[in-house]
C-alpha cells in the first residue's frame, strides 16, 4: 500500500511533461507546475494570483473565451486548441481541456487546466498546406489556389454586381535566359518577377505562379476596364525594366492577356484559358503588351509555348 498518496499526487503533478494550472473559481491561478513555467516563460511568482488572461494571444475572439467560461461554469469540461503569448511575445498553440473542480455540496470551487504543447506539430502541419498551395521558388499562390481563390472572388463579384479581370502573364523568350546564362539565373528571374509583379499591384489583388515562366494575376473589385487597362501596362512596365544579377543584365519583357468577369463567361477554368489564348494573341503581335480576349481568337493558330524553368 502507497503511504502519503497526497504527497505523490503532488509530486506527480509538479513534474509531469504537460502543463498544469489551477485557478480559483474566479479565474485566478493559485497553482501552476514546472512545465507550465517552461511553456510560458513565467516565474511561478508572476503567475500566482493573476488571471489567464496574461498569456492571451489576441489570436481568440469574446465568442470564443465566452463559450469556455459558458461550458466550464455550468460545470462541464472543456476541450480544444487555444494559442497563448509566451512572455517573451512568442506564439504557441496547445490543446488544453479544463475540468471544473467541485466540492462535497456540487460548488464549482476550482478549475485545473492540463495543457499539451503543440506548436511544433502546427507549424509541421501548416508548412505541409503552404507547400501543397504556394510555388516552392517564387512562395506565390500556385495554380490550384489560384483557381480556388478566383471561385470564391467570383461568387463576391456576383452577390457584389463586380467585374473582375484574370490576366495570364507569360515572360518573351525566357527560354534564352536560361539556354545563355543557365537555369540558376533563370530562377532568380523568376523570383524577381514575382516581386515586381506583386508590387505593381493592390493589396486585394492577388498574384499567382501558375508553372515555368507563367504568371496569373486577379485584380478583384473592377469598377471599370480603364483600371484593367492601367494595371496591365503597370505589369508590361515593371517587367520591361532590365533586371541585375551579378554581373548579368537580363532583359525580357511580358504578354499579357485579360479575360473579364462576367463580360467573358463565369467559370474558373474557362476565364483562365481565355485570358491564356488573348495572351498568345498579344505575344503574336510582338510581345510586350496586353490584350483582352475576344471570340475571334478561337481561330487564331496557337503560339509555340515557351519553355523554362519550372
Amino acid at each position: 500500500m502507497l503511504k502519503k498518496p497526497q504527497a505523490l499526487l503532488a509530486r506527480a503533478f509538479a513534474t509531469a511533461a504537460n502543463a498544469i494550472m489551477i485557478a480559483d473559481r474566479h479565474g485566478h491561478m493559485v497553482w501552476v507546475n514546472q512545465a507550465f513555467c517552461r511553456l510560458s516563460g513565467y516565474a511561478e511568482s508572476e503567475l500566482m494570483g493573476k488571471s489567464p488572461d496574461l498569456l492571451r494571444s489576441g489570436q481568440h475572439d469574446t465568442a470564443f473565451y465566452r463559450e469556455l467560461w459558458s461550458t466550464i461554469l455550468s460545470g462541464r469540461p472543456w476541450q480544444g486548441e487555444l494559442i497563448e503569448r509566451r512572455k517573451d511575445g512568442a506564439f504557441y498553440t496547445v490543446n488544453q481541456i479544463i475540468t471544473p473542480l467541485q466540492d462535497s455540496h456540487g460548488n464549482i470551487t476550482h478549475f485545473i487546466a492540463i495543457q499539451h504543447d503543440i506548436s511544433a506539430q502546427r507549424c509541421e502541419q501548416e508548412r505541409i498546406a503552404r507547400l501543397a498551395y504556394h510555388d516552392s521558388l517564387t512562395g506565390l499562390p500556385n495554380r490550384q489556389y489560384f483557381l480556388e481563390l478566383l471561385s470564391k472572388a467570383i461568387a463576391a463579384a456576383a452577390l457584389q454586381g463586380n467585374m473582375l479581370a484574370v490576366m495570364f502573364l507569360d515572360l518573351d523568350k525566357f527560354k534564352q535566359v536560361n539556354d545563355t546564362l543557365g537555369h540558376a539565373i533563370g530562377d532568380r528571374l523568376l523570383i524577381s518577377v514575382a516581386e515586381r509583379l506583386h508590387g505593381a499591384v493592390r493589396k486585394s489583388d492577388l498574384v499567382a505562379r501558375l508553372g515555368g515562366d507563367e504568371f496569373a494575376v486577379l485584380i478583384s473589385e473592377l469598377q471599370h476596364t480603364d483600371h484593367a487597362n492601367a494595371v496591365a501596362q503597370q505589369l508590361v512596365d515593371a517587367i520591361g525594366q532590365p533586371f541585375a544579377f551579378g554581373p548579368h543584365k537580363v532583359q525580357t519583357h511580358a504578354s499579357i492577356g485579360i479575360s473579364l468577369y462576367p463580360r467573358d463567361g463565369v467559370e474558373t477554368q474557362a476565364l483562365l484559358d481565355q485570358a491564356d489564348a488573348a495572351m498568345y494573341h498579344a505575344k503574336r503581335q510582338g510581345g510586350g503588351a496586353y490584350a483582352y480576349w475576344s471570340a475571334a481568337m478561337l481561330a487564331a493558330p496557337p503560339a509555340k509555348p515557351s519553355t523554362g524553368a519550372a
